[in-house]
């Protein structure tokens, strides 16, 4: 790979890296995601900066070519996050459920104070 790309990626990885720790200080992302991320970063620029690092490794795994090593373990990361996301998103279900149903209850018992209250007040 060619100097010059290689600094515009390594410019590129910073620059993501720098957008990773920004959201994370606006409160955009959770803490527990930073650390997945910046090993990605990391990962990338180790990558980068280590000459035949990734033709090495895929002919150490038997891929074939390098690059079909890196669609592998980009499908299983994806696949990951999904999977993460999905759990993520039932958690969030069943707490707006019982928030729901807190919120049902309360108006209930609201109703019933006002009817009474209404009764006393007509007495």
């Amino acid at each position: 790979m060619q100097t010059n790309l290689k600094i515009v990626l390594i410019i590129i990885v910073l620059i993501y890296i720098f957008f990773i720790l920004k959201a994370v200080k606006r409160k955009y992302m959770r803490i527990g995601y930073l650390a997945f991320w910046s090993i990605t970063g990391g990962i990338l620029i180790i990558a980068l900066l280590i000459p035949n690092l990734v033709e090495n490794i895929s002919n150490l795994l038997g891929f074939g070519i390098p690059i079909n090593m890196i669609f592998s373990i980009a499908i299983f990361i994806i696949l990951y996050l999904i999977f993460n996301l999905t759990i993520l998103i039932s958690k969030e279900q069943k707490k707006n459920t019982l928030l729901i149903q807190e919120i049902s209850i309360l108006k209930k018992r609201i109703d019933e104070l006002e009817k009474k209250e209404e009764k006393s007040n007509g007495e």
